[in-house]
């Protein structure tokens, strides 16, 4: 139990993990940090979620939008699922091909969850408002951590690998 004074923190995402060895801390990878695992879901979550608000009509009276915005985070909810199931579909399929075969099937997912919010953002921009930069905010923070994977790569950095 005396292992060490202070436990070691592992990150999953790359800007974490290149920070923490920018502060001469462990940055190798780890599947299992609540935390972040929560923090993209509910960031994944919003931009979806506000993706599918633009589609509601300006014109409905207050209560009816209102409404209408309360079955939306259940619709949501059940479109995730959906993307969940039919991204499983294309990576057994394409693991089928030959294609995908030394990645983790949660790392596929991971791109393909991402690729799509990225999506969507993307088409928030267009907006201007607050749902726009809401959206900069997510791409911004997807570009940091692909820079920061390239890093750690370049490194070629033996403690990005998992234990």
């Amino acid at each position: 139990m005396n292992e060490t004074a202070k436990p070691r923190s592992h990150f999953y995402f790359s800007l974490l993990r290149l920070l923490a060895s920018l502060k001469g801390g462990d940055a190798r990878r780890s599947e299992n940090n609540w935390g972040e695992a929560c923090l993209a879901g509910i960031a994944i979550y919003l931009i979806s979620y506000l993706f599918f608000t633009q589609f509601i009509p300006e014109a409905l009276k207050f209560w009816q939008r209102t409404l209408l915005l309360a079955v939306l985070v259940f619709l949501v909810w059940l479109f995730w699922l959906v993307v969940l199931y039919v991204n499983s579909l294309l990576i057994g399929c394409l693991r089928l091909c030959g294609i995908l075969q030394t990645i983790p099937i949660r790392r596929a997912q991971s791109v393909l969850l991402v690729t799509s919010a990225s999506a969507m953002a993307c088409s928030l921009l267009k907006d201007g408002s607050w749902r726009a930069e809401i959206a900069a905010v997510w791409l911004i923070s997807v570009v940091m951590n692909l820079i920061a994977a390239a890093i750690l790569a370049l490194r070629d950095d033996t403690s990005d690998r998992a234990e």
